[in-house]
């Protein structure tokens, strides 16, 4: 009776969808189809990646089969990951900021009801994407394998628990920490939850040793090498209970026991639900009260902020506006504290050229360095891209209801989009040319590779905050409930997948020219006038189109912002 209440939870959701789908006119339904196509464009292309890797991984001998399992645990391990913080984050907004929690607290609703509701809400939310594009990667292994109908059904009884498991770990420990910490002091709270992420992080890189799947020389013989590479991560771990569970049906071996690892997977599942339902049932109710106080503003009353915008060269309507961008960020706990992850990852982006090989032949080294370099380019530029769909493309929506003072001011909303794309460009740009220099520099390429890497890095960044800035002001949303969820709309993914092809674009124009001028050096020859005209005009192609993207972005954007009726 009450699992039926609690689904009954979820049937105004579900008739506001259908409702929205029926009253969509043609430019929505046009844009739902092409999200459509892109997502099954994207599904299509994962399935590819992974049937190609694991029908790479059965051409090696004895090693290949050893490959695929462990690529299984990576893949689950860090799905995991994700899910854990993933639902720490919508518990917060499910369970304490949720603008129906008033109506709903005050009705005669059971509380366990509300919370099996309230639990299958985040399960959705935190889980719909990860079951999306985990599909294709299992259905990789078993058609490279020729898994049969067992192999899939496995899959089926696995997802439930190995999806449950980090739910609830995560309600129960943002509960605690809610109830611990009161909302005045907010700031504290997700503090403690960007620290736990960066744990998780740096635990979960422990985990995978990445150093040890290049580094086969570190052991005595091939025999050891193998051996460590079978070892499971961890027998403690979810991840390792859901791949012990599967492995079996697609890669058979004596002494796999299946059903004992499932029983581990479900049984902790069902155990972790009945804690975070003992724990909602003691603390939300506290947790809840403390979370209606409100916050207080300290570091942003400070006078450095004032003084240290005095000096910039802009006019005073500019700095007004920057000003008030950067104490609406530092007021907003959930923006700022998400500069501790962008530590981590340069941390973990840099440790991971740190842990490639460098020795080998003088040849083979010379062409991993350069493909490599090509390689740290584009993830540096994908990086960027990530953290302004976070950060810059919802700087638009997170205006809210207060947007008409800004169209009802004397002042050009050109001002207010450039004031917003300076103040956004120039973070991503400190943040992309750290992470390309201390990269290069560990992997150790020329002075030439790094000159045109950090310019092209440079310039595609300009481009890629325009196209962030423009989306965000075609598809803004001011009505919202957590700025987190504003970049997974349309126009975010939208923007995520033009800013791919842009930089695939960039580098697949550079690579012929800084190889070819390379290779010239490497044997001491001089470039043909056919070569140095094919480079110049390549170099030319990347130019013209970085300007091309900006200029029509920036124009745009600015448009579309005049245009903008609240």
């Amino acid at each position: 009776m009450t699992a039926m209440r609690s689904v009954e939870l979820l049937r105004p959701r579900c008739l506001a969808l259908r409702g929205q789908w029926r009253r969509a006119d043609a430019a929505e339904r046009r844009r739902n189809a092409v999200l459509f196509v892109l997502g099954a464009v994207f599904w299509t292309a994962i399935f590819v990646f992974f049937a190609r890797v694991l029908a790479y991984f059965q051409g090696v001998p004895e090693l290949g089969p050893v490959l695929a399992e462990r690529l299984l645990g990576m893949v689950l391990l860090t799905f995991f990951s994700i899910l854990l913080f993933s639902n720490i984050v919508t518990a917060l907004s499910t369970y304490f900021l949720s603008a129906d929690l008033e109506r709903l607290l005050a009705s005669p609703l059971p509380p366990g009801t509300l919370h099996v509701g309230r639990f299958l809400e985040t399960l959705w939310d935190s889980s719909w994407m990860i079951v999306m594009f985990g599909l294709p990667i299992f259905l990789a292994y078993g058609v490279v394998h020729h898994a049969g109908a067992a192999f899939y059904a496995a899959v089926v009884a696995v997802l439930p628990p190995f999806l449950v498991l980090p739910c609830a770990l995560g309600i129960t420990l943002t509960m605690v920490l809610v109830r611990a910490f009161p909302a005045r002091s907010a700031k504290d709270v997700f503090f403690l939850l960007s620290v736990v992420a960066v744990a998780v992080l740096y635990v979960f890189l422990r985990f995978l040793q990445p150093e040890r799947l290049v580094r086969p020389e570190a052991f005595a013989n091939f025999l050891d090498f193998l051996a460590a590479m079978q070892a499971p991560a961890s027998p403690y771990l979810p991840s390792s209970w859901a791949a012990g569970t599967l492995i079996p049906f697609f890669a058979p071996r004596p002494g796999q026991d299946p059903l004992l690892q499932y029983l581990a997977l479900a049984t902790s599942a069902a155990a972790s639900f009945v804690v975070c339902s003992m724990t909602a049932e003691r603390l939300y109710a506290a947790g809840w009260s403390r979370s209606q106080e409100g916050r207080r503003a300290r570091v942003t009353r400070l006078p450095v902020w004032d003084s240290l915008l005095a000096r910039l060269p802009i006019s005073r309507a500019s700095r007004a506006l920057v000003l008030k961008d950067m104490k609406t960020f530092f007021r907003d706990t959930t923006q700022w504290s998400q500069l501790i992850l962008l530590g981590a990852l340069v941390v973990v982006y840099v440790y991971n050229f740190r842990a490639l090989p460098r020795a080998g032949a003088f040849l083979a080294q010379f062409y991993l360095e350069q493909a490599l370099a090509f390689l740290n380019l584009a993830l540096a530029a994908f990086v960027v891209s990530s953290v302004a769909v976070r950060f810059l493309y919802p700087a638009v929506s997170l205006e809210g209801r207060s947007f008409w003072l800004l169209r009802s001011a004397p002042l050009p909303l050109r001002r207010v989009w450039w004031s917003k794309f300076w103040s956004g460009v120039l973070p991503l740009l400190g943040l992309g040319l750290l992470l390309l220099a201390l990269s290069n520099r560990a992997l150790g390429v020329g002075a030439l590779t790094m000159a045109v890497s950090v310019v092209t890095l440079a310039l595609m960044t300009l481009c890629i905050a325009a196209l962030g800035l423009c989306l965000g002001s075609h598809y803004p949303q001011f009505e919202y409930e957590n700025a987190a969820k504003i970049p997974t709309g349309f126009g975010g993914v939208v923007y995520m997948i033009l800013s791919v092809l842009f930089i695939g674009l960039n580098v697949v124009l550079e690579a012929w020219p800084l190889t070819t001028t390379l290779l010239a050096r490497l044997v001491s020859r001089s470039l043909s006038t056919a070569e140095v005209t094919g480079i110049a005009a390549c170099f030319a192609a990347v130019a013209l189109c970085d300007v091309a993207v900006f200029v029509l972005a920036t124009r745009s954007g600015i448009r579309a912002l005049e245009a903008m009726e609240i």
